[in-house]
């Protein structure tokens, strides 16, 4: 059996991925907030913001055509802990580099939402449709339903 071929190094001269700065709004209209601009690994993320800050901005990296990573103000990326299917403590923004468990997919839906889905497959889920700063994200959503749709503004 050959062996498979080793996956090509990004040269040093190569374009950083595209990056767009946006807001993540939830289905109940509010919006995504990273907790002191990012960089926690408790209580990282809110969903109850009515207006669009500096801790409501994210670099949404491109990696792929699907896939992404998500930077914090405090240009931290947000992490799916064990890749996601947890009920809580399913999110951190401490990460300082994108690896496996900062790499997120986007499913677009109609009418301009999207699904955010895991590493594992799962999708996030915003509790409640989002207005939230407890219990605020899951990654354990098998499906896609009301409260896994985001809208990206970017």
């Amino acid at each position: 059996m050959a062996a498979a071929p080793a996956a090509a190094a990004i040269p040093a001269s190569a374009a950083a991925p595209a990056a767009m700065s946006c807001s993540i709004q939830t289905r109940s209209g509010h919006y995504v907030t990273a907790v002191d601009g990012g960089g926690r690994a408790a209580d990282v993320v809110r969903t109850d913001a009515t207006t669009v800050g500096a801790s409501e901005r994210f670099q949404l990296i491109a990696l792929s055509p699907t896939t992404f990573a998500v930077r914090t103000a405090s240009r931290n990326y947000i992490s799916v802990v064990k890749g996601g299917g947890l009920r809580a403590g399913a999110i951190r923004t401490d990460a300082t580099a994108v690896g496996a468990t900062e790499k997120m997919g986007v499913v677009p839906i109609a009418g301009g939402w999207s699904a955010i889905r895991t590493p594992s497959g799962n999708y996030l889920t915003a509790v409640g449709g989002g207005g939230r700063r407890t219990d605020v994200v899951r990654s354990d959503a098998t499906e896609i339903g009301p409260d896994e749709r985001f809208k990206f503004a970017c």
